[in-house]
C-alpha cells in the first residue's frame, strides 16, 4: 500500500511539474518556429550589376522580393571596378556585365558557374536640354560649339565602345588632341556631366538616354561602328551554393523580368 501511495504521489508531482513547464515549453516552441521563419525569410542574394542596368534590375528585384520574401542585395558600377571586386573577394552571387570580356576574366580566375549572355543595347550622343551646341551627328563634336565630350572611362565598357565609335568616325585622335574628351567613372557619371551642363555633349547607352528628363538625345551612333553591346550573366560559384541566389537568377531570364528590360529599352538576347 505504501508502494501505491508514492507511485500516486509521484505521477502526481509529475503532472504538477508537467502544467508548470507546459506554457514555457509551449513559448519555447513557438520561438523554435519564429527564428527558423526568420531564417527561412531572410535568405539573400548579393548582385553586383552594371551601372546602365541599375534601374531596370532594382525594378526586377523588388518584384521577385515581394513574391518570394528573399532580400535582394544590389550594387551598381562600372563593370571592370565589379569585376575586380569579385576577383579581390568580395561576396557576390550574380554577376551583371557590359560586356563579355570583364565575365570571360571571372571564368578565368575560376569564380564562374555559369556565363548567360542576356541583354544588349546600342550607344547614343545625348546633349543638355535645348542642344546648345546644336549637334546632330558625330561630325558635329569637332566643331568650336563643342567644348567637351563626357564619356565613361576608358576601362569601363561604354567608355571603350563609345572610343571604338569615334574611331571608326576618324574622330576619337581628333578630339583627344583637342583635349576635349572628359573622363567618368560609368555612364551615370558621363549623365551628370551632361545634365548640369558642364559639358555639351556625352556618349551613353540608348536606356541611360531613357531615364534622364535633363537631357536630350541629339542622334544614336551606328552599331556597325562599334563592337556588338552584350550584357552575360554570370552566376558565380559562390552563387551556385546559394538556392535562392540560383532561383533569382532564372528570374531574370524569365518572361516577366525580360518585359521589364524591355520597358527600360534593352534588347533580350534568346
Amino acid at each position: 500500500m505504501r508502494l501505491l501511495a508514492e507511485a500516486k504521489y509521484m505521477k502526481l508531482r509529475l503532472l504538477d511539474w508537467m502544467l508548470l513547464c507546459a506554457p514555457f515549453l509551449v513559448a519555447a516552441m513557438i520561438s523554435a518556429r519564429l527564428l527558423l521563419a526568420t531564417s527561412e525569410t531572410t535568405e539573400s542574394v548579393t548582385i553586383l550589376v552594371a551601372a546602365s542596368t541599375q534601374h531596370a534590375v532594382t525594378e526586377i528585384a523588388q518584384a521577385f522580393e515581394k513574391n518570394t520574401g528573399i532580400k535582394i542585395i544590389i550594387s551598381s558600377g562600372p563593370s571592370n571596378a565589379l569585376a575586380n571586386q569579385i576577383i579581390n573577394g568580395a561576396p557576390a552571387d550574380l554577376f551583371l556585365s557590359a560586356n563579355q570580356e570583364w565575365a570571360d576574366q571571372l571564368k578565368i580566375e575560376g569564380l564562374a558557374d555559369d556565363v548567360r549572355p542576356m541583354l544588349s543595347n546600342g550607344l547614343v550622343i545625348v546633349v543638355p536640354q535645348g542642344n546648345p551646341a546644336k549637334v546632330r551627328e558625330p561630325s558635329d563634336l569637332a566643331t568650336v560649339r563643342v567644348k567637351r565630350l563626357a564619356l565613361a572611362g576608358e576601362n569601363v565598357p561604354a567608355g571603350k565602345y563609345a572610343q571604338q565609335s569615334l574611331e571608326a568616325h576618324t574622330l576619337y585622335r581628333q578630339l583627344a588632341t583637342q583635349g576635349k574628351i572628359v573622363r567618368g567613372q560609368d555612364v551615370m557619371a558621363v549623365l551628370n556631366f551632361v545634365e548640369r551642363a558642364e559639358a555639351e555633349a556625352g556618349i551613353v547607352y540608348t536606356t541611360d538616354a531613357m531615364i534622364s528628363r535633363k537631357i536630350d538625345t541629339a542622334c544614336a551612333l551606328d552599331p556597325r561602328t562599334y563592337d556588338k553591346i552584350i550584357y552575360p550573366m554570370v552566376l558565380t560559384k559562390r552563387g551556385k551554393q546559394n538556392v535562392a541566389a540560383v532561383t533569382f537568377g532564372e528570374y531574370l531570364v524569365s518572361d516577366r523580368a525580360a518585359d521589364v528590360f524591355k520597358k527600360h529599352g534593352f534588347l533580350r538576347i534568346e
